[in-house]
């Protein structure tokens, strides 16, 4: 009987040790973050992620597999029956008898190694795409202040395509980069970058499974090469023009530690061949900053030409990142980071103000996110003047914009 007593004892102490994995890794542990918080940061409050779902230099998306925030009192309850099969102790036999998934998975989205937004996968399907866009070419600036502190690639840009002609080619294609000599995926990498860049000017861009797809149809490589198969591969997707390219240098030097990047890229009627836009950079940075990072910067700069012969930015900025949202039934952008001595810094715009117009134009009569930016669009040395709405105060601030990087 003394023996029986004591195992029981010990079963009942031990009980709890299956329940502690339930606990620890409880989506409640996503609490603990908050913005603004660094990628080590949140390393350091959650720990190193189950899977990386995107890393393209810029953004970076990571999956947690983790337990509902009350599920350790629903394996509690399953402890007398599960214990004869080792359920309270050892993991994974706790949810034996109930057959259900334990852990749901949950993705974290860092933008420029800064923690942007976290949730559910239905929830990040929205905030995905808002920290997108509060980076590189959304709003009215597209350029952020970690960006214009760093060196400045040289880039050029030019073609026939302008503001009447943009409409007509909406749909892209963007064809995978050829690779550097020697860096195997650099142009995969480049190519997911280029994407995110037109994908934040309001560009639709074909699906990449939908382009894999007719690519192995046509019996053609999804590689650069042949622009007549591209050109007809495009047509095949419906996209009015194509996008191609390729990396020239993705390399990191001995002994200065020197990281080079060079790229160029063109964009092409499908119809009638015609070259529509070409541009090409390149950026030697002497620190520590991987080929991705200066990749995004070249890109950037090239797409940033772009979007203003095209007429989707302006040539100013105001050094501003916000984001467009429905807030109380009505349209408007928030505003979530500004650069500090920046034209809108000295206006006196803050983080959190809604800003409701733009030079008189309310973003609540906006039917797209492309009019909303058209609407708050400013020139080199022009005035934007923004009616704000700062908690239960409206208030009117007046913004110089200075010169786009980079134009």
């Amino acid at each position: 009987m003394v023996k029986i007593a004591v195992s029981l004892i010990i079963a009942q102490s031990l009980t709890g040790c299956g329940l502690i994995y339930t606990v620890v890794n409880s989506e409640s542990k996503l609490d603990r973050l908050s913005l603004p918080m660094t990628k080590t940061q949140v390393v350091e409050e959650i720990g190193r992620p189950d899977r990386i779902l995107r890393d393209d230099g810029r953004v970076l998306v990571w999956e947690y597999s983790l337990t509902a925030r009350r599920q350790w009192l629903y394996e509690l309850s399953l402890c007398p029956v599960s214990i004869w099969i080792g359920g309270c102790i050892f993991y994974p036999f706790t949810n034996t008898v109930a057959q259900y998934n334990r852990e749901y998975p949950y993705h974290v989205v860092l933008l420029n190694d800064q923690l942007c937004a976290w949730g559910s996968p239905l929830v990040m399907l929205k905030k995905r795409k808002a920290c997108v866009a509060t980076d590189s070419l959304a709003g009215s600036d597209g350029v952020s202040g970690r960006e214009s502190q760093e060196r400045e690639p040289v880039t050029t840009g030019s073609g026939p395509i302008n503001s009447d002609m943009i409409d007509r080619y909406q749909t892209l294609a963007v064809m995978t980069f050829a690779d550097a000599v020697g860096e195997p995926g650099s142009g995969a990498k480049v190519t997911g970058i280029v994407t995110n860049l037109f994908l934040d000017l309001d560009m639709t861009v074909v699906e990449r499974t939908r382009l894999e797809q007719v690519f192995r149809e046509q019996v053609v490589q999804l590689q650069h090469g042949d622009d007549g198969d591209a050109l007809r591969v495009g047509k095949l997707v419906g996209a009015k023009a194509i996008v191609i390219g390729e990396v020239q240098e993705w390399e990191t030097r001995e002994p200065d530690n020197s990281t080079h990047v060079s790229l160029s890229l063109r964009m092409i009627d499908v119809e009638s061949g015609l070259l529509l836009f070409g541009g090409e950079g390149h950026l030697t940075d002497y620190t520590r900053d991987t080929p991705e990072v200066l990749a995004r910067r070249v890109a950037h700069r090239i797409l940033a030409r772009f979007g203003v012969r095209t007429g989707l930015l302006g040539t100013g900025r105001i050094g501003v990142n916000w984001n467009l949202r429905e807030l109380s039934g009505s349209r408007a952008y928030l505003v979530q980071e500004i650069r500090s001595g920046s034209p809108a810094d000295k206006a006196g715009l803050k983080v959190g103000d809604v800003v409701l117009s733009c030079n008189g134009s309310a973003i609540a009569a906006t039917r797209t996110e492309r009019q909303a930016k058209r609407a708050c669009q400013i020139d080199t040395g022009q005035t934007l003047s923004l009616e704000v709405l700062r908690e239960d105060q409206r208030l009117l601030l007046n913004a110089t914009a200075e010169k786009r990087p980079g134009i």
